[in-house]
């Protein structure tokens, strides 16, 4: 979808490929992680920071679902029921451990912003290497 629309808009030099993150390779300006590390453990997500680091030259835009205790709470009030589906999987963040992560491979936080829906909330950090 993304490749059709830059076509329709002209542009000619962007490539779209979509693949799981260990096996990315190569050298990027700007690495995009959006609404996947909840699907990492900590330490797990923190070495991914680390390799999806490692492939830009410029910036990197990551989100997570910050832990706090607001989100801790509604995780384990959705384990009060029963069936796979009432309480979320997605693993919660601190976000010092994932700034850590960025500064780790020498990135600095530029911007930040919280974004979210009706029941779903997550942190979105802009670093870019200094």
């Amino acid at each position: 979808e993304a490749a059709a629309r830059a076509k329709s808009m002209g542009i000619r030099n962007a490539k779209f490929y979509t693949s799981d993150l260990e096996s990315v390779k190569g050298k990027y300006n700007t690495v995009t992680c959006v609404d996947v590390a909840i699907h990492y453990p900590t330490d797990k997500m923190a070495e991914m920071v680390g390799h999806l680091c490692s492939l830009a030259d410029e910036r990197v835009l990551i989100s997570f679902a910050p832990k706090t205790w607001y989100y801790d709470l509604l995780k384990k009030f959705g384990e009060l029921f029963p069936g796979p589906s009432k309480t979320t999987r997605a693993y919660l963040h601190k976000e010092e451990v994932v700034r850590e992560a960025l500064a780790k491979a020498g990135f600095e936080v530029a911007r930040e912003e919280m974004t979210g829906t009706n029941f779903y909330f997550s942190r979105l950090l802009e670093a870019k290497r200094v």
